[in-house]
């Protein structure tokens, strides 16, 4: 009883879904040939309406001699060919409507040329078309209506037969349909399974790219092209969190110009709090439309779809991804994200880590400037790199005057204190190409590339007054004493540069402190190294 139920059900099941899917195909091919005529109808109407608009802005010249009333005129050759020419791709095949179109085209054709010719007599001698002139192109107009008149009805016949034929083939489609489904499922299976595999791909090439990557810059970059290209029509961004500032630092990618949403970033100030991702630790959400009860100061204006999501790494949130799409988000993409920010996540905070114990190795701590160890670097670099492109490069050594004096009678934090302060007001008064470093105890080192001896000391004189003005409080003036040498002409390598500088530090400490010395690059001179003299100082009493 029940194997003869299931067949009942069978017999009644399929027949009913053969029909509806045979109803529904004859009703789309039925739809589409409509629309299919709608489409030929309008264009239809496009050239007879070009054509009345043309033929207006004529008429409202000839009667005014005002210009802007061949606008239409001038503009309508365009339209009038794009709609010829979307006609003629509609009607591809039919040679009977593509003969009307030629006749409505050939009759547009003379009446223009008719009109031009009208026109430019007008223009040139003031001459309007003679009422036999305009009698005969109002004719030219009336057989343009007649012609397309004949085209619409043209149209009207070969709508019913399409309509007729698409009738007759959804029945045809009925028996398809089935084999279709199965086709349809197979593919189905096929393509997601692909896409699992494309995805897996994208996912192990991100982990292997992170892993070999040189910086926290390079896999920031890979993350957010990653995201991405996971996600179609979007444009992500790194929110960097930068504890010590107290600020998120927008990275977007390098290789694409910038979205129109995320140019509207409020970068400079941006906060950790700003970031809800980052203030929840959790993923954000948003999408168009939405009144949360905390708008995110981030991402609140963009107005497209939005998700969020924290860079976590022990516990702590680094920073977070944000990616703003033109489509909805949805959770299949909202899950490869979270994966890709969970790989990413520890890597970046290594290299973060591994950064700041390397610019900490090459940081003088009190003052904030680089220290020995990244000025020796530094200057065999820039000495190659001025030797490359033959330009100048000049070195300034300065040294604090009577430094030793400042703290035996202040102090040793005192003294402290006056070191920061000049690492402070060096910093502020070089060039970002210049290198400033505290090469050691009171002494400090200028490298100036494309500098020369003129321009560097211009630049030592201006440091060495306003050293002179510094005020630091219950220490009263200081002063320091400054030696130039200059690449090529008073050295060729690197040793031999901060040897010459160091050699005119020497002499404007022995010439009274308080001034700037340049080495001598003659060799009658190299006992010497300097000329000056510069501004006098109090005499010598110690280094």
């Amino acid at each position: 009883m029940g194997l003869s139920l299931r067949r009942f059900a069978a017999i009644i099941v399929v027949p009913v879904v053969l029909i509806a899917i045979a109803v529904f195909t004859t009703a789309t091919l039925q739809r589409d040939g409509a629309l299919d005529a709608a489409h030929r109808q309008a264009t239809s109407q496009q050239l007879l309406t070009t054509m009345l608009d043309e033929e207006t802005g004529a008429r409202g010249y000839f009667e005014t001699r005002d210009s802007r009333f061949l606008d239409p005129f001038y503009t309508g050759e365009f339209a009038f060919a794009r709609a010829l020419a979307a006609s003629r791709a509609l009607d591809r095949g039919d040679a009977p409507l593509l003969q009307a179109l030629t006749a409505q085209a050939q009759q547009n054709a003379t009446w223009r040329a008719v009109i031009t010719d009208q026109i430019t007599t007008l223009a040139d001698q003031g001459t309007r078309p003679s009422v036999a002139q305009a009698l005969a192109g109002r004719s030219m107009v009336d057989n343009f209506r007649r012609l397309n008149a004949i085209y619409a009805v043209q149209l009207g016949y070969r709508r019913d037969r399409a309509l007729t034929r698409s009738t007759w083939l959804g029945v045809g489609v009925t028996g398809l349909v089935c084999v279709l489904l199965v086709l349809c499922g197979l593919w189905l299976v096929r393509r997601l399974g692909r896409r699992e595999a494309q995805r897996l791909r994208r996912q192990q090439e991100l982990r292997e790219l992170l892993q070999v990557s040189a910086s926290e810059d390079e896999s920031r970059d890979l993350l957010i092209r990653h995201v991405e290209r996971s996600v179609p029509r979007s444009a992500a961004a790194v929110l960097n969190r930068n504890n010590s500032d107290d600020r998120l630092e927008v990275v977007i990618n390098k290789s694409a110009s910038p979205s129109a949403a995320l140019r509207g970033l409020p970068a400079d100030q941006l906060r950790p709090r700003s970031c809800l991702a980052v203030r929840l630790s959790r993923t954000y959400r948003s999408e168009p439309g939405d009144t949360p009860l905390l708008e995110c100061e981030v991402c609140g204006k963009i107005g497209t779809s939005i998700l969020c999501e924290p860079l976590l790494v022990g516990g702590q949130v680094i920073g977070s991804v944000l990616i703003a799409s033109e489509a909805s988000i949805d959770h299949e993409q909202a899950d490869r994200l979270r994966e890709s920010v969970t790989q990413a996540a520890p890597i970046l905070a290594n290299q973060r880590n591994l950064a700041l114990a390397e610019r900490r190795a090459a940081s003088d701590a009190l003052t904030g400037l680089p220290n020995r160890r990244a000025a020796d670097e530094s200057i065999k670099r820039m000495t190659a790199h001025a030797g490359r492109t033959i330009t100048p490069l000049s070195a300034v050594l300065l040294d604090l005057d009577h430094f030793k004096q400042i703290n035996d009678l202040h102090g040793h934090d005192r003294g402290d204190k006056v070191l920061a302060a000049v690492g402070g007001l060096l910093a502020a008064n070089v060039r970002a190409s210049d290198f400033a470093a505290r090469f050691g105890g009171e002494e400090f080192l200028l490298l100036l590339p494309d500098t020369d001896r003129d321009g560097a000391l211009e630049l030592a004189e201006k440091l060495r007054r306003s050293i002179e003005r510094a005020d630091i409080g219950q220490i009263g003036r200081i002063t320091a004493s400054f030696g130039v040498a200059t690449l090529p002409m008073d050295a060729v390598e690197p040793e031999q540069l901060l040897r010459k500088a160091d050699r005119a530090l020497y002499a404007a400490k022995a010439r009274g402190r308080n001034r700037v010395e340049v080495a001598v690059s003659s060799p009658a001179s190299e006992g010497h190294d300097v000329q000056g003299p510069g501004p006098a100082g109090a005499d010598p009493l110690d280094a």
